[in-house]
């Protein structure tokens, strides 16, 4: 539920009765009804952030009256994003300037590495200043568990700080559980469910994850109390998980372009009322190039999805979904006005952009100052830059214990390693692959009391190396084809204060600081959008051929996905939970 003062509610009783004049009065536009699929010529009446009237206006038209001409434009609700990711380059409030401007005017954010970096109350505060701030509405997500384990996991989202979160209105739901094997654990599972029972007590719910889960399991995920899924990659595997009681997030991103293959689904179910639209994190320039949720709408409408079903799918129903459609996903009385004017039903991006009652993109640009550009960066992420480690080449050896043949990671696609046999060679008082393309691969955490090495394939061959503090479990990556030019990456890194830094083989340093958590830049979108393409194509220079170099990156240090990823454990073959190279303990100081 989004409050509206009770004086407001009365303004609004009056100017529906065209008793009293209207805030902002949009013009001439035919107005689009998620209710009854049909469109109809109309005015839009606005008082505060809220719609008063929709239809023919012949009410009083005060001096403060604003008045939008919207003839000859199509009136719909604004966009809703219900489950997307603000990492890394664009911080959460560019982001949501960006998506306002091409119609999205609610974003449902993730808190994972947010939660990482910045501790529960430097968390709280951040996400209550980005959704104040934001041209629309932004709420979050808080997550019960990481994506990669670690001693303490279970204290850092306790209940007690999950419970927190979620009783801050900017929270509606409990986080993606991305290891969802746990919830079928039953020395894991208890824990989870309490704190699934908790943000019901509280009238929030639980956003789920499914990834590879057979039909065979969807009914005990269901059964945990989890609301949805954005994990579907077939429209089977969305009828499955609709059976199981399940919203379907039809997900299309820079990642997983899957929209075009679930679209059946729909007319495989017969109806759509529980389906709804998520990019899931796309990259910020292809948000810059093609856009985010009208995007999206843009692919629906031509494989031929009626515009009334993709439109519905992007406003009412991600609204119902989110339990905000008493307030979100419709142009009528009572709403939120968030309402985009189109030139038409086949052109989902605006020309025009209301957001909270208040007229804030034009042609794709905000119409006023961009709230990024003053927003206290520094003082909302204090405390959130991670340690960076000073190691000498010798760090990155691999140790002479390790195995040889040594079990690396190819990979098949942006985020999948597949397992593969290679042989090492001596190298001073340790081991190196002897194929030269191949990357070894070095994690430690935020405190730098341990270190995993491993092997990756198939990365980028012109890649010399690579060092990041953009990962899953918010610590220190570095990748490379010598132990020296690893070492030189972290010196690198370290003199960037955090970000990605990479070296391109016989052509030099290419830089990306990342001051915010050393996962974001301050100020705006364009900055970040620039910088993204930059690094996508500084990556591409090295020869990096899969989808979404953020992803790679971020997911070495994740423990759900097959087959081989670094841990606080050590190098782990995720399918059996085997260690393959144990983690180097360091001590306190690193």
């Amino acid at each position: 539920m989004i409050p509206c003062a009770p004086a407001l509610r009365q303004r609004l009783v009056r100017v529906a009765q065209e008793l009293d004049a209207p805030d902002l009065l949009i013009r001439g536009a035919r107005v689009w009804s998620p209710f009854t699929g049909e469109t109809e010529a109309g005015d839009v009446a606005i008082c505060g952030d809220r719609i008063a009237r929709v239809g023919p206006w012949a009410g009083p038209v005060g001096a403060g009256t604003a008045i939008l001409d919207a003839a000859g434009l199509v009136a719909v609700p604004g966009y809703i994003e219900p489950h997307t990711h603000p990492w890394p380059f664009a911080n959460p409030l560019a982001l949501a300037e960006a998506a306002a401007c091409r119609g999205t005017t609610c974003l449902v954010y993730d808190d994972l590495l947010l939660h990482l970096a910045l501790g529960v109350e430097g968390l709280e505060a951040l996400t209550r200043t980005v959704s104040e701030a934001a041209p629309g509405h932004v709420f979050w997500t808080a997550r019960m568990a990481s994506q990669s384990r670690f001693a303490g996991e279970e204290a850092v989202f306790s209940r007690e700080h999950v419970a927190r979160l979620l009783a801050q209105p900017q929270f509606l739901a409990t986080g993606e559980m991305t290891r969802w094997t746990d919830f079928l654990d039953p020395a894991l599972a208890p824990r989870l469910l309490e704190i699934g029972e908790v943000a019901r007590a509280l009238g929030k719910f639980s956003d789920g994850h499914t990834a590879g889960a057979s039909a065979r399991r969807l009914p005990a995920l269901a059964a945990t109390g989890m609301r949805s899924c954005h994990e579907a990659i077939t429209a089977g595997e969305a009828r499955d998980r609709l059976g199981a009681g399940l919203w379907v997030l039809l997900r299309n991103s820079s990642l997983r372009e899957d929209l075009l293959a679930l679209l059946p689904a729909l007319a495989g179910a017969g109806f759509s009322d529980r389906f709804t639209l998520t990019t899931d994190g796309a990259k910020a320039h292809h948000v810059a190039e093609v856009g985010l949720t009208d995007h999206l709408l843009r692919l629906a409408l031509g494989a031929g999805i009626p515009a009334a079903t993709a439109y519905r799918l992007a406003t009412l129903n991600a609204a119902t979904f989110l339990r905000l459609d008493d307030d979100l996903g419709a142009i009528a009385p009572g709403r939120v006005a968030h309402v985009n004017l189109l030139t038409s039903l086949t052109e989902p991006t605006p020309v025009l952009v209301v957001a909270r009652g208040r007229l804030t993109a034009r042609e794709g640009r905000l119409v006023g100052p961009a709230p990024s550009e003053d927003f206290p960066w520094a003082e909302r992420y204090r405390g959130g830059d991670p340690p960076i480690p000073a190691w000498g080449a010798d760090a990155f050896l691999l140790p002479p214990g390790a195995p040889s043949p040594f079990p690396a990671g190819r990979l098949a696609n942006a985020v999948i390693t597949r397992e593969e046999a290679i042989p090492l060679t001596p190298r001073g008082a340790g081991q190196w692959p002897a194929d030269p393309d191949a990357h070894v691969l070095a994690l430690t955490d935020r405190s730098g009391r341990w270190r995993t090495r491993g092997v990756v394939l198939g990365l980028a061959p012109g890649l010399a190396a690579l060092a990041t503090t953009y990962t899953t479990n918010a610590g220190v990556l570095v990748l490379g084809q010598t132990p020296e030019a690893m070492a030189e990456a972290l010196a690198e890194l370290r003199a960037a204060g955090g970000g990605v830094v990479l070296e391109v083989r016989g052509e030099g340093w290419h830089r990306f600081p990342l001051p915010l958590a050393g996962i974001q830049l301050p100020g705006g979108f364009p900055g970040a959008a620039r910088a993204a393409k930059a690094f996508h194509g500084a990556m591409e220079a090295c020869g990096y051929p899969h989808s979404d170099p953020n992803y790679t990156l971020l997911f070495f240090s994740c423990d759900f996905l097959p087959d081989l990823r670094a841990t606080e454990a050590g190098w782990l073959r995720v399918k059996t939970g085997e260690i393959l190279l144990p983690a180097e303990g360091l001590g306190a100081d690193g």
